[in-house]
This record gives structure tokens, C-alpha cells and sequence, in this order.
């Protein structure tokens, strides 16, 4: 079952009694390895997993956005039977659970004698991401994040294991996107309308040549608007919706939001009405306006350790190729 799929059976299900469980069985497991799709009378989201008798219990879990337990349950007015219990309490994490229940749905379909060793796989890949650090993003981060997904979702073609894969600032890599034939940096900024967009380059190496590839600026304007359209949390949304019909596709999309910092049951802290004023795609070569180590020849001035300055759009137009991702000098996002 897709992440869809399931999404769409807990939505279905009956209201639970208080103390009781409403379910249904997922499809395409046999009749000795059950696994239910459940919810129960607060209609928090449930999967359980039925285990052989005489199996030693899980080890419990218990985490801002997943509960893992063992224990004796009845589904509906069915025959008790011990089942691994996993539930997820905030509506937030509601699909990263549906992604997660798709892969353990899978793994068990694919080995259903050792249903406990299929779980305990999954949840050890997925571990990371019910444990983000809850001290969030700052204002600054947030926009940041914002402008990288902007990017992904409207410049990189239609969403793929391709694109999302490109995405590799989350995960340590000195520019946000890259791949062999490209490299692109993201820079948000927030001002009002008819002012310049002004961005901060925080390091030597952020606008210095990649390994290999061209190296590209990607500058996103917006202002705060209570009446704009677009927020971080709808673009979480939309890449989630996108997504959810492949599990393996949205981990590796949900790993990258994870080390940015962003946590889904905090969605209402990040929901800043913001309205794009401007999206445009630079060419960086060595003529461009920025600094880097080798402007410093031989090196930095004895004591001075890490450099950061302001770049203002306003210098660089002749470096500008494309200001909608529909442009002819910009396609070549989609199909390098």
C-alpha cells in the first residue's frame, strides 16, 4: 500500500468507542501475518502488526511523534492478539507516519514470518526523524528553507528521485543544489516591494566554483503579506502530497527537512504569509561580483578567521539568464 493509500483508509475509518480500536486490514499480506490500519476514539492514527505467539516484545518508543509498544489488543469485536502498536499522536506528523506505515507495510509483505525483525528494520531507518531537535528554525532559517523548497518545487521539474536527490545542502554539501553538470546556491531575501534584494554570503567557498559543473545563484525576493497565498508549511504540504505515492521517495525528501531543522507539529510557528516579488537565476563565473579565497592572495590577514559579506542584486543583472523557470536558459535545471 502507498502512503496515499493508507492516508486515505485512516480518513475512512469508523470513530472508535472510547477504549476500543476501529481498523481494517491492510492488503496484500496473508492471512497468518495481519497488519491493521487503526485508529482509536481520539481517531489518532495507528498501525499494528500481528506477532507470532509466543514473540518477545518490542522495545517501547516513545518520542514527540511516535509511540512503539507491544501489547494484547482487539480490533473492533475480533479475537485479542498481541501486535506491535504504533501510533502517532499530532496530526503534524500525519504523513511522514503514513510513509513510514507504507514501508513497514511493505517489509512485512515481503518476509511475514519475522514481522518483528521487518519493524524493527524500519524503524531504526526511520529513527532520525522523530527526533529532530526541537529548538527549531530561526526567522532567518525558516526563509532560507522556504526559498530552497521554492526551488525545488518550481525550477527542478516535476518532483523525482532526481531532483529531490540534487537537494544536497541539508545533508553538509557547500552549495544547496548540485550535480555534476551544476551547482546552485539560494538566497532569500525579505524586503518590501521596489527595494533590491540584498543577500548574505556566509563564507569564502559559498560562491566559489564547484568541482565540476557550472555554478549558478538562485535569488528569491518576497515581502510580508498577510493576504499572500504562499507560506514554508504549504510548500512542506504540497512536496508531501506530491510525494506520497512512493515511501522510499518521501524519506529521502523527509531526511533533508529533518537536518534543515524543520518539524511538522511546528507548522504553525513557520506559517509566514509571504508574497514573491521576484525569482531569478544568475550565472556565477569568475567575473562575478563575490569574494573568495583566492581574492585574498596569499591569504587572509594573520587573526582573521571566517568571512561573510552582503552581495545587492543590483550589481549583478548583467549575470542574470532567467527570471521564470519556464524560460529557454533555464530548462537545462530539468534536463542536465
Amino acid at each position: 500500500m502507498t502512503p496515499g493509500e493508507l492516508e486515505k483508509a485512516w480518513s475512512e475509518l469508523p470513530s472508535a468507542e472510547i477504549g476500543q480500536l476501529s481498523g481494517i486490514r491492510a492488503t496484500g499480506l496473508p492471512p497468518y501475518a495481519p497488519v491493521y490500519i487503526a485508529i482509536d476514539s481520539e481517531r489518532r492514527r495507528e498501525l499494528l502488526i500481528a506477532l507470532p505467539t509466543g514473540s518477545d516484545a518490542l522495545k517501547p518508543t516513545v518520542t514527540r511523534g511516535l509511540e512503539v509498544k507491544t501489547d494484547e489488543l482487539r480490533i473492533g469485536g475480533s479475537t485479542a492478539q498481541t501486535y506491535i502498536q504504533l501510533v502517532c499522536p499530532h496530526p503534524g506528523h500525519y504523513s511522514m507516519f503514513a510513509a513510514l506505515a507504507a514501508n513497514i507495510v511493505t517489509a512485512v509483505a515481503a518476509d511475514p514470518t519475522e514481522p518483528k525483525a521487518s519493524v524493527a528494520r524500519c524503524l531504526d531507518r526511520w529513527r532520525s526523524f522523530w527526533t529532530i531537535d526541537q529548538s527549531g528554525l530561526s526567522r532567518e532559517q525558516a526563509l532560507g528553507l522556504f526559498g530552497e523548497l521554492w526551488f525545488l518545487l518550481r525550477w527542478m521539474g516535476v518532483l523525482s528521485a532526481v531532483s529531490v536527490n540534487r537537494w544536497q545542502g541539508p545533508l553538509g554539501a557547500r552549495h544547496d543544489f548540485q550535480w555534476p553538470a551544476a551547482s546552485v546556491e539560494v538566497k532569500t531575501a525579505a524586503s518590501g516591494s521596489g527595494t533590491i534584494p540584498v543577500h548574505r554570503i556566509g563564507s569564502l567557498d559559498q560562491l566559489d566554483a564547484p568541482e565540476s559543473g557550472q555554478l549558478y545563484l538562485f535569488s528569491l525576493h518576497v515581502a510580508d503579506d498577510a493576504l499572500a497565498a504562499n507560506s514554508l508549511p504549504l510548500l512542506v504540504e504540497q512536496i508531501d502530497k506530491e510525494l506520497s505515492h512512493d515511501a522510499d521517495l518521501f524519506s529521502s525528501f523527509a531526511e533533508r527537512l529533518e537536518k534543515s531543522g524543520y518539524d511538522r507539529a511546528d507548522a504553525n510557528r513557520y506559517a509566514r504569509p509571504l508574497r514573491v516579488l521576484s525569482e531569478e537565476l544568475f550565472g556565477v563565473d569568475e567575473s562575478f561580483p563575490k569574494l573568495t579565497a583566492a581574492t585574498f592572495n596569499p591569504g587572509l590577514p594573520p587573526g582573521i578567521g571566517d568571512v561573510s559579506y552582503t552581495l545587492s542584486m543590483a550589481g549583478c543583472s548583467a549575470w542574470r539568464i532567467a527570471t521564470s523557470p519556464s524560460a529557454s536558459t533555464a530548462l537545462f535545471l530539468q534536463h542536465t
